[in-house]
C-alpha cells in the first residue's frame, strides 16, 4: 500500500507546476505511509489509516470510517507531522477488523476452495492406499498392468499428500514471524519450505509421467505392439521416476540461480514465473497433450471394433461414449483446461480446478481397483476363506469338491479307471443320464465334501 501511495505523491509533484503553483494548497507530500494532497491552507487534512479494512466483518465498516490519520497544512504551505494515534488504537483494540500479523480478511471463496482441495486430497490419499494394499495383498492378479497402476497410484499418494502438507503449513503461517505487522520470513526454516515446494513439483510431473505411461501401455494392448512384448521393467521405472527428476532438478538449478538475485526472494515464491518455467510446464503439456492423441486412437480402435459386431447403433454409441468417459480422468485429460491459469480467475474456474485437480486419485482408485473385476473376484475368494456367518452369500452353492477322488471298485460307472476326478465323475454321470437320486448309497463310500462351501 506504501508503494502505490508513494507513486501517487509522485505523479502529483511532476503535475505540481500546473496544478498547485496558482493554488491554495501545500504540495503533495508523502510520510512513508500515506499521500497529503490536496488540503488548504490553515485547515487540516484526514485520511483513512493506511490498513487493510475487512469491512465484511460485523462492525468493522465503521472503525475503517471513524478511525483516521491527520496532517495540518500550514498557513505557509507547509506540512506539519502527521498524527496516527487513532490508527495506533486500531492496531490495539481491534485488530480484527484489519489485515496483518499474518491475519487476512475472511474470503468465502479462498477458505471454500482450500477446504474442497483439502478433503478431497485426504480422501484420494485413504482410498489410494486401500487400493495399493488390495493390489499388494493377492498374487493370483500380480502382472506387469499391475505394477504400473501401483506406481501410478503411488505417486499420486504422494502428490496429494505433500500438496496438503504445503496447503496446511502456509495456512498456519509455519514460515512465518507473525509478531510483526507484515510478516517477516523465518529465514532459518527456508530449507524445509523449499523441500515441500520441491516435493510438491516433483511428485506433480511425476504423476503426469505415470498417467503418460498408463496411455502408452493400454494403447499398445490395442495395436500390434502387443506381440512384442512388455519391453525392460526397468524403463517403466525410469521412465515415470527418472525423468519427472532431471526436469524437476534442471528447474531447480536454474530458478535458485533466478531467485538469488532478489534480495526479498523467500522459499523460490513466485516460483510460477520466468522464462524457465517452461522446463516443467513444457514437460507436463507434453505429456498431457501425447496423452489426449492417445485417447483420440483408442477411441478410433474401439469405434472400427463396435463397427465389426452386430449391436445396435445406440449401443455402439453408448459403449463408446463410456469409454471415453473411463478414459479421460485416468490419462489426465481434465488437466489440460486447466493447465494455463488466467490473470483474474473466475469464482467456477476456481472450484472446478481444485475439485478436478484433486479428485483425481478418487478416479484412479474406483475405476483401476474397486471396479476392476479381478481384485473384485480376488477379494471373493479370500472372503470365501474367512468363517463369517453373514459371508455365506459369497460362498459358492456348489456340493462339488475339484480335486475329490473315489476308488474305482466302489463305482459301477468308472468304467475300470482307477480313480477319477469328482467333475468328471459328474459328467459321466450327465451323459449316461443318471441323476444323483438315481444312484444307491451303497455304491458311493466317499460322498463329496463341501469344501468350496
Amino acid at each position: 500500500m506504501s508503494s502505490r501511495e508513494n507513486a501517487t505523491c509522485n505523479i502529483l509533484k511532476s503535475q505540481a507546476k500546473s496544478f498547485f503553483t496558482k493554488s491554495s494548497t501545500c504540495l503533495p507530500s508523502f510520510d512513508k505511509s500515506l499521500c497529503w494532497y490536496n488540503v488548504t491552507f490553515g485547515e487540516k487534512g484526514h485520511r483513512t489509516c493506511p490498513f487493510t479494512f475487512c469491512t465484511s466483518i460485523p462492525g468493522c465498516d465503521r472503525i475503517a470510517s471513524e478511525f483516521q490519520a491527520s496532517r495540518e497544512c500550514f498557513t505557509n504551505g507547509t506540512w506539519g507531522d502527521s498524527v496516527y494515534t487513532e490508527c495506533i488504537d486500531v492496531l490495539r483494540n481491534h485488530q480484527r477488523c484489519i489485515a496483518g500479523y499474518c491475519r487476512t480478511c475472511p474470503d468465502l471463496l479462498r477458505e471454500t476452495v482450500i477446504n474442497v482441495s483439502l478433503t478431497l486430497s485426504f480422501i484420494s490419499v485413504a482410498v489410494l492406499v486401500t487400493a495399493l494394499v488390495l493390489f499388494s495383498l493377492f498374487d493370483s492378479i500380480q502382472c506387469r498392468r499391475l505394477s504400473i497402476h501401483k506406481n501410478l497410484a503411488t505417486a499420486f499418494v504422494f502428490r496429494f499428500a505433500v500438496l496438503a502438507v504445503w496447503t496446511i503449513t502456509n495456512t498456519a503461517n509455519a514460515f512465518r514471524d507473525c509478531n510483526h505487522f507484515t510478516p517477516i520470513p523465518l529465514k532459518n526454516w527456508e530449507w524445509a519450505c523449499k523441500l515441500i515446494l520441491w516435493l510438491v513439483i516433483y511428485f506433480q510431473v511425476a504423476s503426469v509421467m505415470w498417467m503418460l505411461i498408463e496411455g502408452l501401455y493400454l494403447y499398445s494392448r490395442f495395436t500390434i505392439f502387443a506381440m512384442r512384448g512388455e519391453g525392460p521393467y526397468w524403463i517403466y521405472l525410469f521412465s515415470g521416476w527418472g525423468i519427472p527428476l532431471i526436469v524437476v532438478l534442471s528447474w531447480t538449478i536454474v530458478h535458485q540461480i533466478q531467485s538469488s538475485k532478489n534480495p526479498h526472494s523467500f522459499c523460490w515464491l513466485p516460483y510460477a514465473q520466468g522464462a524457465h518455467l517452461w522446463i516443467l510446464a513444457g514437460t507436463m503439456g507434453f505429456a498431457l497433450i501425447l496423452n489426449f492423441l492417445l485417447l483420440l486412437a483408442i477411441i478410433i480402435i474401439l469405434v472400427q471394433k463396435l463397427r465389426s459386431e452386430n449391436a445396435a447403433e445406440s449401443k455402439k454409441i453408448w459403449r463408446t461414449v463410456k469409454a471415453t468417459i473411463l478414459l479421460v480422468p485416468l490419462l489426465g485429460v481434465s488437466n489440460i483446461p486447466l493447465f494455463y491459469e488466467p490473470d483474474r480467475p473466475s469464482a467456477i474456474y476456481m472450484l472446478g480446478s481444485a475439485i478436478l485437480q484433486h479428485s483425481q486419485g478418487i478416479f484412479i482408485a474406483v475405476l483401476y481397483c474397486f471396479s476392476n473385476a479381478e481384485v473384485q473376484n480376488a477379494v471373493k475368494r479370500q472372503l470365501t476363506k474367512m468363517p463369517i456367518p453373514w459371508l455365506s452369500f459369497l460362498q459358492r452353492r456348489s456340493f462339488e469338491t475339484e480335486r475329490t477322488y473315489v476308488p474305482d471298485q466302489r463305482i459301477t460307472t468308472t468304467k475300470g479307471k482307477h480313480g477319477v476326478p469328482m467333475e468328471e465323475l459328474n459328467g459321466n454321470l450327465l451323459v449316461e443320464q443318471k441323476s444323483l437320486s438315481d444312484l444307491n448309497v451303497k455304491d458311493i463310500l466317499v460322498r463329496p465334501t463341501r469344501d468350496s462351501y
